[in-house]
């Protein structure tokens, strides 16, 4: 492999990701590492599902949220597209890895969903889902047209749209703060 490439590869794994660069504008007082647990395992079994893969059976006080994402996955989703890639942008130095873009029931257009066990909305949302899309439609040249957080319910009875349905209105507006953090995490991180 030629030295330039091997860089290339290493300096993409230094790109900090989404979440890294939202990280202090995250209201985590509320959230505890047993949240962070139960978030990663009903995500996993939630992606695993999504690709026919098997997981390990969930423990009871998790399964209401995997029995919510059947319900709507199984009424949503008509055609899966992308789970689960890292994604980057080699112009902006950025890397996310959005959980799910589909096609789903209705009329037929391609949207970025991210799945969240929180059921309190955080104002991070929009701007991390704004990036995804971004993301999305640099390096695989996916163009979504809406996003939209789904909050997993415990009970199973369903899911949570965000307070005013999908991130579709203000993507710009939302892409363009994210840009504003992320120019301040250069400069901040990298010097």
């Amino acid at each position: 492999m030629p030295v330039g490439m091997k860089l290339g590869k290493i300096m993409q794994h230094d790109y900090p990701s989404v979440t890294q660069v939202l990280k202090p504008y995250i209201d985590d007082q509320w959230f505890k590492d047993e949240h962070r647990i139960r978030g990663q395992k009903v995500h996993a079994a939630c992606l695993c599902d999504l690709q026919g893969l098997w997981f390990p059976p969930l423990p009871a006080e998790y399964q209401g949220y995997f029995d919510s994402w059947r319900r709507w996955a199984d009424t949503m989703i008509v055609k899966v597209i992308l789970v689960e890639t890292r994604l980057y942008d080699h112009r902006l130095k950025l890397k996310g890895r959005p959980d799910l873009i589909a096609i789903l029931k209705g009329n037929g257009e391609l949207v970025l969903i991210d799945l969240k066990t929180s059921q309190a909305a955080q104002k991070t949302w929009p701007l991390q889902i704004s990036a995804y899309r971004h993301l999305a439609k640099v390096d695989k040249g996916i163009s979504t047209h809406r996003g939209v957080a789904i909050r997993l319910k415990s009970d199973g009875s369903g899911c949570l749209l965000p307070p005013g349905g999908e991130y579709a209105r203000g993507c710009r507006r939302d892409f363009n703060i994210f840009i504003g953090l992320l120019n301040a995490h250069h400069y901040f991180k990298r010097g």
